[in-house]
């Protein structure tokens, strides 16, 4: 009874937290549209104003929104499924690297990635220099950055790893029984592999397509820096609702139709998160990995090169452009540290002030949602195995954890910054990026908690260790690791957020996503190379000491 009461508890204090800034946002959108006004006279001027929506420009967005999103996806699926099924097959030198490229969407930011695009393929770009030394002038070569295509581009070379490292977990479960028995039966080797493979690798491409799906509509930074010419998305005409008309019920219609697009998402998702999850457990052990032979190596190592010269290449162009300083009227180009020091002594020098700023805000709403997240991955657990599967407070925990993905983060900040006291927008971007990161703490701790098997807990009490000697003994000591990896996602996620404060617009405290994107606003790209790569240096670093927990562990 106790624990029961304990877990609608935490249940309780998770929903407010989850919610509250969702109502107040809502409440503020719908009936505070003017003080004066009466609940009913409120909900009338609104409902005047929704019938003057035009219905061209959401139209517009949304269709932009779904197009790109369904572009940048089938592009992340056609560059991740060569690289998955390479390295669920052989083993080769760099195998490893390429596998552990799919934690880059999660712990480099996406500002940074920007970054990186910009001084790769940009005019200016690495890629520009090689182009003009091949095909003539810099002044031939366009770019295609700043397009619908530039935007499907990045987003696809961001998201691609997950797919790479997803599917070929899964390839690595299916062996080559079902294959084999296609071809005894005549079949050739594209049948063979369309009956015996595909099917049982389909529902892991689509929970892939459907997790680069929901990145892609939620896009902000990218769209607002790449995609003015082609076109908004809901995201962006939230973000332009909120700063620059100060509307809040037009925001709330952008977001509306938004988070039922994403909700429809999920639940898709969802669905075929369980039929992937069974063909794991059908298979069971892992298959052995191959050396691989003659054709079999023209395709690895092209396959690499491709990786090497289109998606590396971006992410090695920062620490070049960090370090180069560009002509002057008395001085060619050189490499030095010239743009550190501009940023560190020279007038209005941030950098201090942000690595600071983002280490103390970021730091407690790493902390903040590693909390909560393990929290609530300990009631959902208790829940299920004192309980049936049904249980609704594993339910509602479940569902809590999907909020922050189908829910615009502007109005999750912009929420938060209604409750706050004296609307501190300090205590709001705390509390907004606290609550985005919770849940991916959450399914990541509750995955390895699921992972454990239940008679290792009852042995462990058969032995004569009380409840919770077995629980720190077993449960706890197990997840660790876990929750080592997940606050350090944590962390990455919240220092590297520039949706956040860039929709609180603050002024009052700079952090280095912020520096970031104005650097890279004002085409000051040396000097923002060298504060992106303070950043990445930053999350490496809490990267390596989450390594060394699991060491320990």
């Amino acid at each position: 009874m106790r624990t029961r009461i304990f877990l609608y508890l935490v249940l309780c204090t998770i929903l407010i937290f989850s919610l509250a800034p969702l109502i107040a946002f809502l409440q503020a959108a719908f009936f505070g549209l003017s003080e004066a006004e009466s609940k009913t006279e409120a909900i009338k001027t609104f409902l005047d104003f929704f019938k003057r929506i035009p219905e061209s420009t959401i139209a517009k967005s949304l269709w932009f929104t779904l197009k790109q999103s369904i572009a940048s996806t089938a592009l992340a699926i056609g560059l991740g499924l060569p690289g998955a099924w390479l390295t669920a097959r052989f083993r080769f030198p760099g195998r490893k690297a390429l596998l552990s490229l799919a934690a880059i969407p999660f712990c480099f930011p996406p500002i940074l990635i920007i970054l990186a695009f910009i001084s790769y393929y940009g005019k200016e770009g690495l890629l520009s220099t090689a182009f003009s030394l091949i095909f003539g002038s810099r002044g031939e070569y366009r770019g295609i950055l700043y397009s619908f295509w530039g935007l499907v581009i990045v987003h696809a070379f961001y998201n691609f790893p997950i797919v790479v490292h997803q599917i070929s977990a899964l390839l690595l479960r299916i062996p080559n029984t079902p294959l084999e028995a296609a071809r005894t039966l005549g079949a050739k080797k594209l049948k063979a592999f369309r009956t015996g493979i595909l099917p049982w690798i389909m529902p892991g491409i689509g929970q892939s397509a459907g997790l680069i799906f929901l990145y892609c509509f939620f896009s902000f930074t990218t769209v607002l820096v790449f995609g003015g010419r082609a076109g908004t998305t809901l995201e962006v005409e939230i973000y332009q609702a909120l700063r620059y008309r100060s509307n809040l019920a037009l925001a709330a219609v952008f977001s509306v139709i938004e988070s039922a697009c994403a909700l429809l998402g999920i639940w898709m998702l969802t669905r075929i998160k369980g039929k992937t999850y069974r063909t794991v457990r059908d298979f069971g052990a892992a298959r052995k990995l191959v050396k691989p032979k003659g054709k079999q190596w023209f395709l690895i190592v092209l396959y690499q090169i491709f990786i090497i010269v289109f998606f590396i290449g971006p992410l090695f162009s920062i620490v070049i452009e960090a370090f180069r300083v560009p002509a002057s009227l008395n001085s060619p180009d050189k490499f030095g540290f010239d743009n550190f020091k501009r940023l560190l002594t020279g007038f209005q020098a941030p950098l201090t002030g942000a690595i600071l700023s983002t280490l103390k805000l970021s730091g407690i709403a790493a902390l903040l949602a590693t909390f909560i997240g393990i929290i609530a991955c300990f009631s959902i657990f208790f829940a299920q195995r004192g309980e049936k599967k049904s249980n609704i407070v594993a339910m509602m925990m479940d569902l809590l954890q999907w909020l922050p993905m189908a829910v615009s983060p502007a109005v999750i900040a912009y929420g938060w910054l209604f409750i706050s006291a004296n609307h501190l927008a300090t205590s709001a971007l705390i509390a907004a990026q606290a609550l985005i990161a919770w849940p991916f703490v959450s399914r990541t701790v509750g995955a390895s908690l699921r992972a454990i098997d239940s008679r290792m807990h009852e042995a462990a009490k058969t032995l004569g260790a009380s409840p919770i000697k077995a629980f720190i003994t077993i449960e706890l000591r197990t997840i660790l690791p876990s929750v080592a990896a997940a606050a350090a996602f944590a962390f990455s996620i919240t220092a590297g957020d520039v949706n956040v404060p860039l929709m609180l617009g603050m002024s009052e405290i700079e952090t280095l996503p912020l520096i970031l994107y104005r650097l890279t606003a004002a085409y000051r790209f040396n000097e923002a190379c060298a504060a992106g790569l303070v950043l990445g240096l930053m999350t490496g670093i809490v990267f390596m000491l989450k390594e060394k927990v699991i060491d320990v562990a």
